[in-house]
């Protein structure tokens, strides 16, 4: 096959900022091989971040039930689930099969991909290591393995995967705004026509998917009278679904200053659009966070119980307020377990502002 055309696959079975991440990996990729030709398997729900991105080739979405839909998990149609579990995966293999690819990027540890890496025959394929990784059925579906994350963040673990396929790396950006058409900037403009381009405005991004990473909803109250005092107009988002619509209302409700609310209105994209405009962008460990440093948007992230070495937005205009060895754990929280007692109710509002006033003045 000629250089020109070489297929890869790159396998992400996370979540939203994960995906968003390896976008350094797919611009590195085209900076190898300009007319490859670039297909990214994922889970069905996180793949708008890429819909319009012209260096992707195809999208395959599979479902993180392994494409069953939930309806038939029960125990009247079990048989039926059974046999859609093996259509679905027989499919998919075969698709793999008569894709040829060249090289194949497991940035994911679920066993399910074992077939997927089967069906790449001939291709160079580089996989994670994981402690919870070690049978021989494992180490022999893949040719090359990458460490895991230690001190690194989570970007160069994955670009380092193109080293182990003795590519080069030629650059680290993650900028997303070459992804987003003209269209899309028509569309939002109607969706925005509550915020002004031209007013210095802050997003604040309070919802994650997971209640670990959440910070106090009554902390945001003082937080948005001090920014509207600075002379910031505030715009709350959130991601679609209901418990987080809820849980900024919830903070919209407390808030006597006016504030723009367009919490489960945006898509990932229009939401891109929205932070690349802001003057500053606030909220905690989510996508929300990472779309804020892919488009180049001075930053504030609080960070409780995720390793802000492996997770800290990827670049130079994000601050991160993130726990240290003498923050003391919380009252209400110190007996819970796992990362629930990592809260982020260390942080005090005026905290966050003293880094907000930072970034207006030197605006």
């Amino acid at each position: 096959m000629s250089l020109k055309n070489k297929k890869f696959l790159i396998v992400i079975l996370r979540f939203h900022g994960d995906v968003l991440l390896t976008k350094p990996l797919i611009d590195n990729i085209k900076l190898n091989f300009p007319d490859s030709k670039i297909d990214i398997l994922l889970y069905r729900g996180t793949e708008s971040i890429f819909e319009f991105n012209l260096k992707v080739s195809e999208i395959i979405k599979i479902s993180s039930t392994s494409g069953i839909n939930q309806q038939y998990y029960n125990a009247d149609a079990q048989y039926f689930s059974d046999f859609l579990k093996i259509f679905s995966t027989f499919k998919l293999w075969l698709k793999l099969f008569f894709k040829r690819y060249d090289y194949g990027i497991f940035l994911t540890t679920q066993w399910r991909v074992i077939p997927m890496s089967w069906a790449m025959i001939g291709a160079k394929k580089v996989a994670l290591a994981d402690k919870k990784r070690t049978r021989k059925l494992w180490k022999k579906s893949f040719n090359f393995f990458l460490p895991e994350l230690g001190d690194n963040h989570i970007v160069e673990r994955n670009l380092s995967s193109l080293k182990k396929l003795g590519l080069k790396i030629f650059n680290t950006d993650l900028n997303i705004l070459d992804s987003i058409p003209v269209s899309e900037w028509e569309k939002n403009r109607k969706l925005f026509r509550n915020v002004d381009a031209q007013d210095k405005y802050c997003v604040i991004h309070p919802s994650s998917r997971r209640n670990s990473k959440l910070w106090r909803q009554e902390n945001y109250i003082p937080l948005v009278h001090m920014l509207t005092n600075k002379g910031f107009k505030v715009v709350l988002t959130s991601g679609p679904n209901q418990y987080e619509v809820d849980y900024v209302n919830f903070i919209e409700e407390g808030i006597n200053d006016e504030v723009v609310n367009l919490s489960g209105k945006t898509t990932l994209i229009s939401l891109a659009a929205l932070i690349s405009k802001a003057s500053l962008f606030i909220g905690v460990d989510s996508v929300a966070s990472h779309i804020a440093a892919a488009v180049d948007t001075p930053s504030i992230t609080l960070f409780g119980p995720s390793n802000v070495s492996n997770w800290r937005p990827w670049s130079d205009k994000a601050i991160v307020i993130s726990r240290t060895n003498n923050e003391e754990i919380c009252k209400d929280h110190r007996n819970e377990p796992g990362k629930y007692k990592k809260c982020l109710c260390y942080i005090s509002p005026s905290r966050v502002f003293n880094h907000a006033e930072e970034v207006y003045d030197s605006a």
